[in-house]
């Protein structure tokens, strides 16, 4: 994050025609070496944060000022989004059950597991909506079968990554085709973007982004995104047993490798089965966020005795808030 903010710095301060210019690899750790008054610390994450996370105090807190900024910047439910990425192996289905009529004869489905990650940047809205996803594939190039082969839809944003994972380039890639989705049918002047607290959501480029285009970033307290957060509470197992479906499948009709380009062939079909309005409604709910109910949430958490840790303060990262 230090590295990524000094390379904004220089962005920014870039006027001429060309690339600015970047620090290098080993640019932080000198920087550092040259200021003795900054210490490197190691960040601990101990039990207590979980049980703190619980405290029925400190969530009902979360929710009074969610429902505040909702109220002080009149923001609709379809302005209202919740983003989370979520990964797939690839080529790993489940175990299903047949029909058969020789109870003690085994079955077994031969297939090629490929173990793969993919990672897909899912957006949904509080009313019902979900925008074009971005798809995260393992790799350092595009492959024009992926396209030319496939029938994925046009308005997928597909990025490369060597693990198949997200960074600080492809989340503003992610923010820039959400600015142009969640804009065309912008209802009001300000939209809310509900995430969690992972730092390449937080970094100076991302927030100064959201700030210049009216996109409140709302961030989910730490341990709590499996209570808070919509996709992650309603939307994301369904989506996982649909993808197990559709590798199933495909191995039936004698699929021999399910690679990159069944899954972005297939990934379309298996989003519409998953991503009725219905079930991203219901998630909203779920969570206690539309309509704003948190006892919803409140009500199942368990009774841990904790001590009052005081109201969390960090939710709000924009700078006018």
């Amino acid at each position: 994050m230090v590295t990524s903010t000094a390379n904004t710095i220089l962005r920014n301060s870039h006027d001429s025609i060309g690339l600015a210019p970047i620090v290098g690899d080993h640019w932080a750790q000198r920087f550092l070496n040259r200021h003795p008054e900054y210490f490197i610390r190691k960040q601990q994450t101990i039990d207590a944060d979980r049980k703190n996370a619980h405290d029925p105090a400190n969530i009902r807190s979360w929710f009074e000022k969610y429902n505040a900024v909702c109220q002080q910047y009149h923001i609709h439910p379809g302005d209202q989004y919740n983003f989370d990425e979520t990964g797939f192996r690839i080529g790993i289905g489940r175990d299903q059950f047949i029909i058969t009529r020789d109870p003690n004869y085994p079955v077994y489905l031969g297939s090629a597991t490929n173990r793969e990650l993919v990672t897909v940047c899912e957006t949904i809205s509080g009313d019902g909506v979900v925008l074009p996803p971005m798809i995260i594939v393992p790799g350092v190039i595009h492959q024009q079968p992926w396209y030319t082969g496939t029938s994925i839809p046009d308005d997928y944003l597909v990025g490369t990554s060597e693990t198949g994972y997200t960074n600080d380039e492809l989340t503003m890639k992610w923010l820039q085709h959400f600015q142009r989705f969640s804009y065309q049918r912008l209802r009001g002047p300000y939209r809310l973007l509900l995430l969690d607290g992972f730092g390449s959501h937080l970094t100076k480029q991302f927030l100064d982004y959201c700030d210049h285009d009216k996109i409140i970033v709302f961030c989910l307290p730490p341990h709590t995104s499996h209570v808070l957060q919509p996709l992650d509470v309603v939307v994301f197992q369904p989506y996982k047993h649909y993808h197990a479906e559709a590798v199933e499948a495909a191995t039936r009709l004698g699929c021999g490798e399910f690679d990159k380009a069944e899954f972005l062939d297939q990934i379309d079909a298996i989003r519409q089965r998953t991503f009725k309005a219905s079930t991203v409604q219901s998630a909203f709910k779920a969570t206690g966020l539309i309509p704003y109910n948190p006892d919803i949430v409140i009500s199942k958490l368990r009774e841990v005795p904790v001590r009052h840790t005081g109201r969390l303060s960090l939710p709000l990262v924009n700078k006018d808030l």
